[in-house]
């Protein structure tokens, strides 16, 4: 009876063995850091991930619309980004389980909506629209559809959240010179973190809510780093390279980017690549090389493994779903 119930207990240990390395594997290849990025390489603009090395590249779109900015759910859960495949450019969802797509955004009065950044939370996706000539921030509940306008006046893009969920960091020609504007989430207390003529584009929150990567016109356009007050700014791209649209990494220790090592304008062969820099300067690292344009890029949080890989049966997931649209 012992040697029966020591044949059992190893054999449920090699089991239970086998079980726990391939969760492991699985685990590791789930938690692989992710970019995605908008590319026209095949004829018109997909969004495309790749792995942080450059490699294993997929098309995650797949439509003969126009698709580009990703951005993705706290959770890794959700992608929203912006498509014209129901006739003007408006912000849709995707699920990365199932790759099910439906339309968020649908405004008669916008003619275009673009740059959506997901909350904090998960409960809002911030957003550019463009209305009867204005570009102004808007912000949406994902679950309700709750539209509310944050801006009114001047020309406003790029929103970007700050970690608390507290603040929204914009872009804005509003009086003098071309700036960047710090206002709470309500669209209350609106206020210009630096005074200058150059301005700035693109701006980007990190994730510890202590730095704002942004582009900058000078020197041909680059990737700048500045706290939050608009102190301490420093360039963390190489000089004379045009730079644009900067993504922090999950912990804060990079920054993704695009760049166009010829200058751009007039230049009918442009060939932006999505490229990778330290958050404290450094020597840039090259993760596209293709004669297409390759831009704004998105980091793509690990998103928890599914039981059945099948894409015709019902997903089962690690843990409990809610059954929210921003879980």
């Amino acid at each position: 009876m012992r040697q029966k119930l020591t044949h059992i207990a190893l054999g449920t240990i090699i089991l239970l063995g086998h079980f726990l390395l391939a969760a492991n594997l699985c685990v590791y290849a789930s938690d692989v850091p992710h970019i995605a990025f908008t590319s026209d390489r095949d004829g018109n603009r997909e969004i495309y991930i790749m792995d942080v090395r450059g490699e294993n590249v997929q098309n995650l779109t797949n439509h003969p619309a126009s698709d580009y900015f990703p951005t993705f759910s706290p959770n890794g859960r959700w992608m929203a980004f912006v498509s014209d495949r129901d006739g003007k450019n408006e912000i849709y969802l995707m699920n990365r389980y199932n790759k099910k797509i439906h339309r968020l955004t649908n405004n008669p009065k916008s003619v275009l909506n673009f740059f959506p950044a997901w909350s904090p939370d998960g409960q809002w996706i911030a957003f550019t629209s463009k209305q009867a000539g204005e570009y102004h921030i808007f912000k949406i509940d994902v679950d309700s559809g709750n539209l509310q306008q944050l801006t009114d006046e001047g020309y406003n893009m790029f929103p970007t959240w700050s970690p608390d969920g507290q603040q929204i960091a914009f872009y804005s020609s509003r009086g003098q010179g071309k700036d960047i504007f710090v206002m709470n989430a309500n669209g209350k207390r609106l206020r210009r973190i630096i005074q200058r003529d150059h301005g700035g584009g693109s701006p980007n929150w990190s994730p510890d809510g202590k730095r704002i990567a942004y582009t900058l016109g000078i020197a041909g356009a680059g990737i700048y780093i500045m706290s939050p007050s608009g102190q301490n700014n420093r360039r963390v791209t190489p000089e004379n390279v045009w730079s644009y649209h900067p993504a922090w990494s999950l912990d804060g220790q990079w920054i993704a980017y695009e760049a166009e090592v010829e200058n751009p304008w007039g230049n009918p062969k442009r060939d932006s690549n999505i490229y990778l820099v330290s958050s404290a300067g450094g020597k840039p690292r090259r993760l596209t090389d293709h004669p297409a344009r390759d831009r704004f890029p998105a980091w793509a949080p690990a998103v928890p493994l599914s039981v059945s890989p099948t894409a015709n049966t019902q997903t089962t997931l690690w843990g409990k779903l809610k059954k929210s649209v921003r879980d």
